[in-house]
Order: C-alpha cells, then sequence, then structure tokens
C-alpha cells in the first residue's frame, strides 16, 4: 500500500462570528507591531476607496520635524520606523551623554515606542530593524552624538537615540513577535468585511444615530474586542474601528502543515504530495497500471503524502506501491533542481519550485522542511530568479491596486520580503496550498511561514518587529523556477536601506 502521512485538503472557509463575550466599550487596543507595505496580495474585489477602513494607523507625531524611513515605490511605508529631529539644544552641558537614563536601579532600557535600531550611532545611518515598544534590553554602550544627545548601543546589536529610551528597575525581557498564544495558529483573529457594511470610528457614531463610511472592495481586518450597543453587535479592530457583527465572517486558518527534519531524514525520497491540478479538492484515482486505461485500484485524498519508487518509461506515471500507479499531472513532488553551486558550509537557503507549487528549505545539500505553496496565479505571476530576503517583518498590513481591483489584508504575520514588494508570508484567508492563487507572492500556510521565518536569515532578534538583510548580516536566499527549468533573475541583491524597484 501507498506511505499515506498527511491527509486532508480544505477550501477556503470562514465562519459566523463566535459567541458575544461582554468587554469594556474602549478596550486598551494591543501593541501594534505592523509595517504597512501596499503589496500585490489576496483576495482582490472591485473597490472606490479602502482609506475609512484602514486596520493600521501611522504614529501621531510628537511635533512637526518628524523622519520617516524610505518607503517603497509602490509604498512599502516603515510608519513603525520613526524619529523626530532634535528640536532642543543640550545647552552646553557637560553632563555624561545619556546619564539620565541610568540609575541606580537601572536594570535594563524599555523602548518608548517602536523604534527604528541603526547600524551606526547617526540618524542618517541605515535602519537594520526595529524594535517594539515596550520591550526592555540590555545595553553595551552610550555615546555623544551630534543629532541626538546620546547614542545608545542595545543587545544584540544596533543603535537608538536615547530619546526614545527609558529607564527600568525590571530585567531585561523581550518576547518572540508577533505574540502567539499556546493553541493558536496566528496571532489573532481575522475577518472578511462585507461590502454592505459601514465603519465607524466609536460607538458614540452609532448611539448618535450617525451613519458610518460604506466600504467597498475586499477589506480584511483584524478583531480586537467585542461590545453591544443596544442589541447589536460590535467588534473592534485593532485600529480602532467599529464594525457591526453581522458584516463580518472570521476566517479559519489552515492547520495545513508541511514536513519537517525528522520526517524528511525517516523517509525514502523522492517524496509527493498527491492532488489534482484540474480538481484539486478532489480524490485522486490510483490505477493498476501506468496508464489511463488500467483498471482503478483505489482513490486517495488530496495532499495524501507517499513515496515514489518507480517512473513510467514514457515518464507520465509514478509507482508508489506494487500495481499501484498515480499520474504524475496529480502530484506535487518534492525537489527537483540539483542545489546551489557555491554552498557554503551548512547554508540555509529555499527551493521554490511553481510548477510543482512545492518550497524545500536546505541547510546544505541537506533538506530540512518542505511544503505545499500558493504562488502566483494567471496575470500575476511570481517571478523566477535568485533572490535574497531583504526585510523580514512580524506582521504587516497589506494593500494593492491591479488598475481594476483594489484591496486591504490587515496585519499578515511571518512576511519575508524577497524581490521589491514580492514576498514569502502567511495566508489565513485560504485552504488551498497546492494551487497558483496569489497576485504574485508566495503563500504559506500559518504554520509553515512561522517555522521558516524563525529558521531562515536574517535572524530576528527577540522583541524586534522588523529586520533588514545586509551585507554583514544577508538574507536566506531563494532560488525560484517553474520545474526542471532554471530562468535568468535579476542580479541577486542584499540591499538593507534602500529597497529595491518593482519591475
Amino acid at each position: 500500500m501507498p506511505l499515506v502521512l498527511v491527509v486532508d485538503a480544505g477550501v477556503a472557509q470562514s465562519s459566523p462570528l463566535p459567541p458575544v463575550t461582554p468587554v469594556e466599550e474602549s478596550p486598551t487596543p494591543p501593541l501594534v507591531l505592523s509595517s504597512s507595505p501596499e503589496l500585490e496580495v489576496e483576495p482582490g474585489l472591485s473597490t472606490e476607496e479602502l482609506e475609512e477602513a484602514s486596520d493600521s494607523e501611522p504614529l501621531e507625531p510628537e511635533d512637526e520635524a518628524q523622519e520617516s524611513e524610505p518607503a517603497l515605490e509602490l509604498g512599502l511605508d516603515l510608519r513603525a520606523d520613526i524619529e523626530e529631529d532634535a528640536d532642543t539644544e543640550s545647552g552646553g552641558s557637560e553632563e555624561t551623554p545619556g546619564e539620565h537614563l541610568f540609575k541606580s536601579n537601572t536594570r535594563s532600557l524599555k523602548a518608548r515606542r517602536s523604534i527604528v535600531v541603526r547600524a551606526e550611532p547617526r540618524k542618517d545611518a541605515a535602519p537594520i530593524g526595529t524594535l517594539a515598544q515596550d520591550m526592555r534590553v540590555r545595553w553595551k554602550q552610550v555615546v555623544k552624538g551630534t543629532d541626538c544627545d546620546a547614542w545608545v548601543e542595545i543587545e544584540p546589536r544596533g543603535w537608538i537615540c536615547e530619546r526614545y529610551l527609558e529607564s527600568n528597575f525590571r530585567e531585561p525581557r523581550t518576547r518572540d513577535l508577533p505574540l502567539l498564544g499556546p493553541e493558536q495558529l496566528t496571532p489573532g483573529v481575522y475577518a472578511h468585511v462585507s461590502r454592505r457594511a459601514r465603519v465607524y470610528l466609536s460607538l458614540a457614531q452609532v448611539r448618535q444615530g450617525l451613519r458610518g463610511r460604506r466600504v467597498k472592495g475586499s477589506v480584511t481586518v483584524q478583531l480586537a474586542s467585542e461590545t453591544r450597543v443596544g442589541r447589536r453587535r460590535f467588534w473592534r479592530t485593532t485600529g480602532g474601528k467599529f464594525i457591526e457583527a453581522r458584516y463580518l465572517r472570521v476566517y479559519t486558518p489552515s492547520e495545513f502543515v508541511g514536513l519537517d527534519r525528522a520526517i524528511l531524514e525517516a523517509l525514502p525520497m523522492p517524496l509527493a504530495w498527491v492532488q489534482s491540478r484540474a480538481t484539486p479538492r478532489e480524490p485522486v484515482v490510483v490505477r493498476m497500471g501506468p496508464e489511463a486505461t488500467a483498471e482503478r485500484e483505489t482513490v486517495l485524498p488530496p495532499r495524501t503524502l507517499v513515496a515514489l519508487q518507480e517512473l513510467s518509461t514514457d515518464g507520465q506515471w509514478a509507482r508508489i506501491a506494487d500495481a499501484h500507479w498515480v499520474a504524475i499531472a496529480d502530484l506535487h513532488r518534492i525537489g527537483g533542481l540539483p542545489v546551489l553551486s557555491d554552498l557554503a558550509p551548512d547554508e540555509r537557503w529555499l527551493d521554490v519550485d511553481l510548477q510543482e507549487q512545492v518550497l524545500v528549505a536546505y541547510e546544505g545539500e541537506r533538506p530540512v522542511y518542505a511544503t505545499l505553496i500558493s504562488s502566483g496565479a494567471r496575470q500575476h505571476e511570481t517571478p523566477e530568479g535568485l533572490f535574497r530576503i531583504w526585510l523580514k517583518s512580524a506582521e504587516a498590513d497589506m494593500t494593492g491596486d491591479d488598475g481594476r481591483n483594489r484591496y486591504l489584508v490587515a496585519t499578515v504575520p511571518w512576511t519575508m520580503f524577497f524581490q521589491g514588494n514580492f514576498a514569502l508570508h502567511t495566508a489565513y484567508w485560504h485552504d488551498r496550498f497546492g494551487e497558483p492563487v496569489s497576485h504574485g507572492c508566495i503563500n504559506l500556510a500559518p504554520r509553515d511561514a512561522r517555522e521558516l521565518y524563525r529558521w531562515s536569515s536574517p535572524e530576528v532578534p527577540s522583541g524586534w518587529s522588523m529586520v533588514y538583510g545586509t551585507e554583514d548580516v544577508t538574507g536566506s536566499r531563494i532560488r525560484i523556477h517553474s520545474g526542471p527549468e532554471q530562468k535568468e533573475g535579476p542580479p541577486l541583491s542584499v540591499a538593507a536601506s534602500s529597497a529595491p524597484s518593482l519591475q
């Protein structure tokens, strides 16, 4: 019999909202850690405006003089990475730089807000990441600056202007981001907003009978808490807006997960997932011989994992057990091209086969993780070539516009940009892995995205919500191709502070 390890394929799912849980009318919002790239992401319906339903608002400036990080040509706005210009003079004080930060009981320095970490102690130095608000870190040294009274070098690396740090008597404490509960697949609850919905800035608008702004198009929000106004139920989004519950449908994230190191080492290669490309959610027929007219032996559920033992002479069928043959068109095979020729020992890199819809993570020549993906659909093809991860973001709001369709998708977790605004990222809104359905990005099931985000480089320090690849801390290479042939891609780049243009 064939080797069966993984079964059950799903379709894009949504479910009604859970029962009401009374909460305070205006609860304290959760920590917002996302950047806000405007990317081509899923899904998309016709729309005229999305701004009124945006689920991520920029930080309010403390004064008019303010700096934002460079933006992508199509809108990557690193709104968490904000620093203010110095608006006061030191008055010629001779005090030690940053002296006010360090008291007798100072054990850590706490981030007053989500703030950029720079490669060197000056404001125009390249950004290397973002430290999240309220994280408590250790420091290495403090130096006097010209554009900041003092620059603090934090652990594990990088510099922050002292005005965004404060003394804390507690021991350092950081958390891996995004925050995730022990039983959670994703760091939040997400819902699609009906086009009939109205968005309210406050519950006072609802009580006064004012009409909220209409949302047109495809909008997904992250939900924070639920409350009532009379008999009506409302959800507060993480952006602080309110939407009536009857116009929301909660997404059910996919529970699909790929194969880890232990499984790949224990099983005979080559392996494949059984899934028809023509009817991906239907069972696949197994025949007793390598031809379409052979007697039917059994059927296998989509995403059944099988070991391939032999190919037919015409290369169109694979034997998975004695007298058990499956059409190659109904298989998603793991591994195809030879490994990269210039690998460093145990180098971590990724291979993505768009034809097979399979991603394999390698350490050197050894596969350590494999999973099904969803790449770009027709007219939204994923670029092929050799790339590097140049930016990783714990959560990213994504919007897109292809001329007819505009859409907004809130706080997409575990996002890894590899070329302009193309990225590998979680897709919590569908369970169609193995099918090309995206707008060009590489969609991953939540557990796969989380695992690869933690495994790949550049490593994200605990407590950071964003990290750049640099010349010193390079991002993992990603080879993207269609089947056994590899197309030439753009020159490999490890740019850190300048965003590549989208072609």
